[in-house]
């Protein structure tokens, strides 16, 4: 007698569940894992957006000739060592931090808008409604000994990705390097 060719009835059955429990188990368990990929993604976009929105404001303001605020301290003004005017604020339409060189049309440094509407990661109050900028004058001593005055810059910025509510605050504070002696 030759060796057995076929596969039995029970076998094929029992196969067949196996295959059925455990593409089961991989579907029940898909939901959870797009979910959690959804929440890395947009917890790791908000911390970009501020981030990269922290970083452009800090670079004008080290290099800046004058820093102040304006509208009632929601907006921070800078006047850079080419003499451009620029204002960091955010849109009430848009919610987006913008940037305006110039008197130039805002353009959104954060948020993902499109055509003036608000996208779907916008700025939002800080906690404790912290203001966004402060502007402060430190009183220094240079190398020669000579005071100087120069100006503090503290960003707060809370940026919220508004699908899946995750929100990231993000503060620096930086220094007016090119301010003058009193």
């Amino acid at each position: 007698m030759s060796g057995q060719r076929g596969m039995l009835l029970v076998e094929v059955i029992a196969g067949m569940t196996i295959i059925v429990i455990l593409v089961s188990g991989i579907a029940l368990m898909m939901p959870t894992a797009v979910k959690a990929w959804q929440l890395g993604r947009s917890q790791a976009e908000v911390q970009q957006t501020a981030r990269l929105a922290v970083e452009r404001i800090t670079q004008h303001v080290r290099y800046a000739k004058n820093v102040s605020l304006a509208d009632a301290d929601e907006t921070l003004v800078i006047k850079d060592g080419n003499d451009w005017n620029i204002k960091f604020t955010v849109s009430p339409k848009t919610k987006a931090l913008c940037i305006s060189v110039n008197g130039s049309a805002e353009d959104p440094l954060t948020g993902n808008g499109i055509d003036g509407a608000e996208g779907t990661v916008i700025v939002v109050d800080n906690p404790d409604n912290k203001k966004r900028f402060a502007v402060q004058e430190v009183a220094m001593l240079d190398k020669d000994g000579k005071l100087l005055y120069i100006k503090l810059v503290t960003v707060m910025l809370t940026v919220r990705d508004k699908q899946t509510g995750i929100a990231y605050t993000m503060q620096t504070a930086t220094l007016a390097f090119n301010t003058s002696r009193r």
